[in-house]
């Protein structure tokens, strides 16, 4: 009986060994970086009218290319649902393509207004995600190509999209079917923008553009100079360094955009900052 009392107490012993190592030689995941991204719709491109939603996204990455995420979104429409949410390749005023999917609406789906959820990323998806130039867009029924946005590695302090068209000039031009949309976005002092035209006469040529000052119902003077000298220079992200004087008038003061052609000098095609 001694003896198998001892035996008894070797084979415990060795099975409580052996338990112990083997919950050491679990993998503990090791917390990497933390993300909190603001998510607005005046950073959707294309822009998204008449509507009120912000919202955020946190982000956990580990050690094991692990993601884990939770995205709510305030005051959506009742009327819209969410759909999807990915991270995209892109500067502040560019719509980019796909990089990483976090919510597809069958693996991972929006409950209401918010999703969480955990996917495991490629080595070429976590330097994606670290990089420059990269932002979150969640997307709804209604604006499928995107809600609200947010920059991952870039805080966006204002956006300004303003919609264009020959009519708004002063006087208005009737006879012109071109329209046009210009993106700005203010990081720090860093003014970042992009113009486009669209349905250009193929008789006229963009010859500059402007930011002025003025309400919408005076021609006012020039404030910046958009470095828009030919229609090479549109769709094209560019940037300026703002003095403080321009900064607090771009984001303050009564301003618009106007886009000069040949055939109109005086500005082709117009809207309102504010």
């Amino acid at each position: 009986m001694k003896k198998l009392n001892i035996l008894l107490m070797f084979v415990f012993s060795a099975l409580f060994a052996f338990s112990c190592t083997d919950e050491e030689e679990v993998p503990v995941k090791v917390q990497v970086q933390t993300f909190d991204i603001m998510l607005d719709n005046a950073n959707s491109i294309p822009m998204v009218m008449d509507r009120d939603e912000t919202g955020d996204i946190q982000m956990n990455l580990y050690d094991d290319n692990t993601l884990e995420f939770t995205i709510t979104i305030n005051d959506l429409s009742g009327s819209d649902a969410l759909t999807m949410a990915h991270v995209h390749t892109g500067d502040v005023v560019t719509a980019g393509g796909v990089a990483i999917t976090l919510v597809d609406g069958t693996d991972i789906a929006f409950s209401g207004n918010t999703a969480t959820g955990e996917i495991i990323l490629t080595d070429n998806e976590v330097a994606t995600l670290q990089g420059s130039d990269v932002y979150v867009n969640v997307h709804s029924s209604e604006q499928p190509s995107g809600l609200v946005r947010g920059q991952i590695n870039q805080t966006i302090d204002y956006a300004y999209n303003v919609a264009m068209s020959p009519s708004n000039e002063i006087p208005a031009i009737e006879d012109r079917n071109e329209t046009g949309a210009t993106y700005i976005r203010i990081v720090g002092t860093t003014m970042y923008y992009k113009v486009m035209v669209e349905d250009l006469d193929a008789t006229d040529a963009i010859t500059a553009g402007h930011i002025h000052e003025g309400s919408s119902a005076v021609n006012g003077g020039v404030l910046i100079n958009l470095e828009i000298t030919d229609g090479e220079q549109l769709d094209q992200t560019k940037s300026l360094e703002l003095s403080a004087e321009e900064l607090s008038k771009v984001n303050n003061d009564a301003l618009y955009v106007n886009i000069h052609s040949t055939q109109h000098g005086g500005g082709l095609l117009r809207g309102q900052i504010r």
